[in-house]
């Protein structure tokens, strides 16, 4: 019992549970509210507000990647008491976040406009407009959030998302009957707004000598943040490529309509990401600081233990969803919305190979180690991608989306990271690392295998069983590794 409540005050235990609250909530609420919003709104309209919301996190690349630079430098400035440091470094990002605040407008309604086919929905153009202000807002309380998740009070960041969330699900809930889609812009700008002046107080009050004042703005430093996070800007961008193109492409190749089918069908995936993203990103400001500390070798038994364990978790929860999402999307909103039985095959095993490259970036990008090579890759992973889909669009139709995914994230991702990660360990602690090559290999053909040969997607359920063998084989080998990562992670 106290180890559990060791545990639990920890900042990391904190930070999970918090995490795992404010998902909870977020998704239990959102499975009510999309049925709820489509007996208000009509599908084409959900599919607008789908594509608005989805591309709001991601415009941030404008912002030339500073903030992600300053998660993992903010967190090698606190760990060694350099306070006077990071007021130079913040308000050197957030003055330069002016300008691109004002950038990221524009350039969001283009998008967004860009990105719709014919189309008479009322007030669209209002719409977009109010969703692109959200949108330049979002870089300064990305900025904020950067600094708290650098002290590793993670949860204080969670507990800011909770309340304006629950907010905004309470304005739609009581207004969506009466505001359609406007509506909706309207009340997504105020819970931004009201979390930027939250985020404010909440890190006045983690450091109490934190101010924003222009003559602490230093061109030196954000000429260094600028040569960082270029980079992150660059694989931002490729992100876009990567994965929220793809409502962009539905929506300009098959309607909006689509987008919402889309969406609805992948939401269960989408739920499996974010519950493991939530667990492994908190990780993040802890291998910043063992970074500052130099523990290479925490570093690697972090890396390792994680790395086999989100294999074998993610392609056993992949493999469940891809059989039953069918009868999921048909309880929640009903039948036409599911796209296909090969997509939701091709989609699930696609996910796998998101979540097995989590460890590599948390430890990489906590390191600040080869900034430039890890985005550039990037850049190639989405170019790559997008050749791919414009070549075989028209023979393939929606299933060349996950496919080009696949091919583009193990050429330029799992492969890359392989060879990176040998690199990082060799130089920093001259010994090698399993990356586990050959294992994620072989998993990520059981899509193609299943394809050519014609067999139906609930034969996939033999994997579980098999994966689930070679986990527990492998708990039990580690099982005291596996204690001391505990013991490391979980301090107060």
């Amino acid at each position: 019992m106290q180890k559990v409540k060791k545990v639990l005050k920890s900042d990391l235990g904190k930070s999970i549970s918090s995490g795992y609250l404010l998902f909870i909530v977020n998704n239990v609420v959102a499975l009510f509210l999309t049925p709820y919003m489509l007996q208000f709104i009509t599908k084409e309209e959900y599919g607008l507000y789908i594509l608005c919301v989805d591309f709001l996190a991601w415009v941030g690349f404008l912002e030339f990647g500073t903030n992600k630079v300053i998660e993992s430098k903010a967190a090698h400035l606190i760990v060694q008491g350099n306070y006077e440091g990071l007021n130079k470094t913040f308000n050197s990002s957030f003055f330069f976040q002016l300008i691109v605040g004002l950038m990221i407008i524009p350039f969001y309604f283009f998008l967004i406009t860009f990105g719709i086919s014919k189309t008479q929905l009322s007030h669209l153009n209002i719409i977009i407009i109010l969703f692109a202000i959200s949108a330049g807002l979002t870089v300064f309380r990305n900025l904020f959030s950067s600094v708290i998740i650098a002290s590793k009070k993670v949860h204080l960041d969670n507990r800011i998302q909770l309340a304006m969330n629950v907010l905004n699900y309470i304005l739609i809930l009581f207004l969506v009957p009466f505001v359609g889609v406007l509506g909706l812009a309207i009340i997504n700008l105020t819970a931004i707004v009201l979390m930027l002046i939250r985020s404010n107080y909440r890190v006045k009050k983690l450091f109490p000598t934190f101010k924003i004042d222009g003559s602490l703005f230093d061109k030196t430093e954000l000429k260094s943040l600028v040569s960082h996070g270029i980079y992150f800007s660059l694989g931002s961008l490729a992100t876009i490529v990567l994965v929220k193109l793809d409502s962009f492409i539905i929506g300009r190749e098959f309607g909006l309509a689509e987008v919402a089918s889309y969406f609805i069908t992948i939401k269960l995936f989408m739920l499996l990401q974010k519950v493991i993203e939530m667990a492994i990103n908190n990780f993040r400001p802890h291998i910043a600081h063992l970074y500052g500390k130099k523990e290479f070798g925490k570093i690697k038994l972090f890396y390792e233990l994680i790395l086999f364990l989100i294999i074998c978790v993610s392609t056993i929860l992949v493999s469940i969803i891809i059989f039953l999402n069918e009868f999921f999307v048909d309880l929640w909103v009903g039948k036409g919305y599911f796209i296909g039985e090969q997509f939701n095959l091709l989609f699930g095993f696609y996910l796998i190979s998101v979540l097995i490259t989590l460890p590599s970036r948390i430890v990489l990008v906590s390191s600040l180690y080869k900034v430039k090579s890890l985005n550039l890759y990037r850049v190639f992973e989405g170019v790559l991608r997008i050749c791919i889909i414009y070549a075989l669009l028209k023979l393939t139709s929606i299933n060349i989306l996950p496919i080009s995914s696949i091919i583009s994230i193990y050429l330029f991702g799992i492969l890359f990271f392989h060879f990176q990660l040998k690199s990082y360990f060799k130089i920093n602690l001259s010994t090698n690392v399993k990356t586990y090559l050959p294992f994620i290999t072989a998993i990520l053909l059981i899509p193609l295998i299943f394809i050519y040969f014609d067999i139906p997607n609930h034969f996939n359920l033999i994997t579980i069983p098999i994966i689930s063998i070679i986990f527990i084989y492998f708990l039990k080998m580690k099982w005291n590794e596996i204690k001391n990562l505990s013991s490391i992670v979980f301090k107060s």
